[in-house]
């Protein structure tokens, strides 16, 4: 059996060492494949750890091939997000079962909900629903929420991780793919608490208390290493690049997940700006999510067009598996992902990798950099990381 999961281990805590050994110790999964996020995620916000160091983390706790999701689509929305993840994993050939985390393990109640979901869109129930509560002036984020709760149990809608559990299983459905699915019951805590809650606690949690305490007991004590030995990264400290962006445009509805009204927004918000959080909290409205608005953000500051997005998208997301490391029992199932895969594996940049996905890296770089005076391998110098467990 080879397991996927789509993560973005930001940063790899004892919640996704409980996965990685539900995979190989429940589910007796041979091989463990991952596809992560790389240096910006989807929350719209930079990764607080190196995609290298995350990568070797994952390893080092049992993952056995770490595949990079594309920027482009890694700070997309859930549905994007999801759609991405999934092909990239069946873009492998070999992964027969698609595991994730959520607050209900009930197999069914996913796969028949994305079923109905699938329908629901196609014959434009949804739309008309939404439609009906928009003109009575609710926002487009609970127009969708009163339309779904209709015809799928609202437990299912109101998590992120139900929610990401949801699209996994719809894209599935809807592209036939021959894929099983498993769920690891989510132990406690809520996704976005910044509570520290012992051993199992969110990875937001943990990214608000890294920078303030130090590593905590929420981690891996075998990562503690990696973690002291590495600088990590906090979402303001992109402020004062997106700041100068913000400054050197003025039209942004061309960017993925902008409209004129937000770019009107931006523009006249623009002599506000303090940093990238800070902005996100004065832009958040009933209409926009302070998630909504972090995406845009980070897709100013990438790039990121509405036109690049439809055009990779339209493409079949995944023009190729880009490695960012492997374990040793990764390595005997490499030759069968190269044989079997509908994507070529590559282990550095070449012509054909998104220049969204070099951009980013070298962003992070210049961020790292810039805190630690050193100089940084860039994404042609950089080496994927092996591990020999």
């Amino acid at each position: 059996m080879v397991v996927g999961i789509v993560a973005e281990y930001n940063p790899f805590h004892n919640g996704h060492k409980l996965q990685l050994d539900y995979a190989k110790n429940v589910l007796k999964a041979d091989t463990i494949i991952v596809a992560m996020s790389g240096s910006f995620t989807q929350r719209g916000e930079i990764a607080c750890f190196d995609k290298y160091i995350r990568a070797e983390a994952a390893l080092l706790c049992g993952a056995d091939i770490i595949l990079e999701i594309p920027t482009i689509f890694s700070t997309s929305s859930a549905k994007e997000f999801a759609a991405a993840g999934v092909s990239l994993l069946a873009a492998t050939g070999v992964v027969d079962t698609i595991l994730f985390g959520a607050e209900s393990d009930d197999v069914n109640l996913f796969t028949n909900s994305a079923q109905k979901l699938i329908e629901l869109e196609s014959n434009g129930t949804i739309d008309n629903d939404i439609k009906t509560s928009l003109a009575l002036g609710e926002t487009y984020a609970v127009a969708r929420s009163k339309a779904l709760e209709s015809y799928i149990p609202s437990d299912l809608i109101n998590s992120p991780n139900n929610i990401l559990g949801l699209e996994y299983c719809r894209y599935i459905k809807e592209q036939g793919l021959n894929m099983n699915v498993a769920i690891l019951k989510r132990a406690v805590n809520n996704y976005n608490s910044s509570e520290l809650t012992g051993k199992i606690s969110s990875a937001s949690a943990i990214r608000a208390h890294l920078n303030k305490y130090g590593l905590i007991e929420a981690v891996p004590k075998s990562l503690m290493d990696i973690y002291n030995n590495n600088i990590s990264v906090k979402a303001d400290d992109i402020s004062e690049m997106l700041h100068y962006k913000l400054l050197s445009t003025t039209d942004f509805s061309k960017y993925l997940d902008c409209n004129d009204n937000l770019s009107d927004r931006i523009n006249k918000s623009k002599e506000k700006y303090i940093s990238f959080t800070q902005f996100c909290d004065l832009l958040k409205s009933k209409n926009n999510t302070y998630s909504k608005i972090s995406r845009v953000l980070c897709h100013i500051l990438l790039d990121i067009t509405w036109n690049d997005f439809n055009e990779l998208k339209a493409d079949g997301y995944i023009k190729y598996l880009r490695m960012l490391g492997f374990s040793k029992n990764g390595s005997t199932i490499l030759g069968e992902i190269k044989k079997k895969g509908t994507a070529p594996l590559i282990t550095a940049p070449n012509e054909i990798i998104y220049s969204t996905d070099l951009y980013s890296s070298d962003i992070y770089r210049a961020i790292v950099t810039s805190k630690t005076k050193e100089i940084i391998p860039t994404e042609y110098t950089r080496k994927f990381t092996l591990t020999n467990i």
